[in-house]
């Protein structure tokens, strides 16, 4: 193969984070004995976008991440007397019960399992990232498991990629693929870096960044044409 090693990113890339989120987030305001109406997840989906955008450039860190997303959602909407520690922990509860795979994921890994390392490198929050890989049973396809909220960095800051090289006994960077949905944390990551990047659009998005990947796939079944 072209590759040593493929970089996955997690959440919207092999596992179907809308689908696990949207779900955890019901069963959450349902556990305070809250009725959720159309417009809430909407409004919590754009706080939390705002919030782990600044913690991926360093303005605030994961303990902040884990209230700041809820209480400014609260304050949006306009809801009362839900703590929001308690809201971020029982919603990552839910969000590992509701665990699930993106379409084409498991029949990508069991073809590549013996033909490629592969590695995990995900900005997820430590309750839940390695919690979920059990859950699906697909831990032993991966022979390293990086998660920013365990050792303190995240991407896509070059001290998060000097960690994952170090954790896969430092490949050549030319023989690497990064894999990820995310054009601010996985591929503007990946290029910093000097690595080739794929952009895995798995759900049309625009891309209005300047950031240009090296490949771009909409179905993950696509990215075997990348690797031979």
């Amino acid at each position: 193969m072209k590759y040593d090693w493929i970089f996955f990113d997690l959440d919207n890339t092999l596992m179907d984070f809308e689908i696990a989120s949207k779900k955890a987030f019901s069963s959450m305001l349902s556990s305070f004995g809250f009725k959720e109406n159309e417009e809430h997840y909407s409004l919590y989906q754009q706080t939390n976008n705002e919030v782990w955008k600044d913690f991926e450039n360093n303005k605030i860190n994961a303990k902040t991440l884990r209230y700041k997303r809820f209480q400014d959602f609260y304050l949006i909407a306009k809801i009362k007397g839900i703590d929001p520690l308690e809201s971020n922990k029982i919603y990552l509860e839910y969000l590992v019960e509701h665990s699930t795979m993106l379409e084409g994921a498991m029949p990508l890994l069991n073809e590549l399992n013996e033909n490629i390392k592969m590695a995990i490198i995900t900005n997820g929050l430590k309750e839940v990232q390695r919690p979920r890989l059990k859950k699906l049973n697909i831990i032993h396809y991966f022979d390293a498991i990086i998660v920013s909220d365990e050792i303190g960095t995240s991407k896509p800051n070059s001290a998060y990629f000097d960690y994952v090289m170090k954790e896969c006994s430092f490949p050549k960077k030319e023989k690497i693929l990064v894999v990820g949905d995310s054009l601010n944390s996985d591929i503007k990551g990946g290029l910093n870096y000097g690595l080739d990047t794929c952009w895995c659009n798995l759900f049309d998005k625009k891309n209005d960044t300047d950031l240009i990947p090296h490949f771009e796939i909409n179905q993950l079944s696509e990215l075997k044409n990348i690797l031979k």
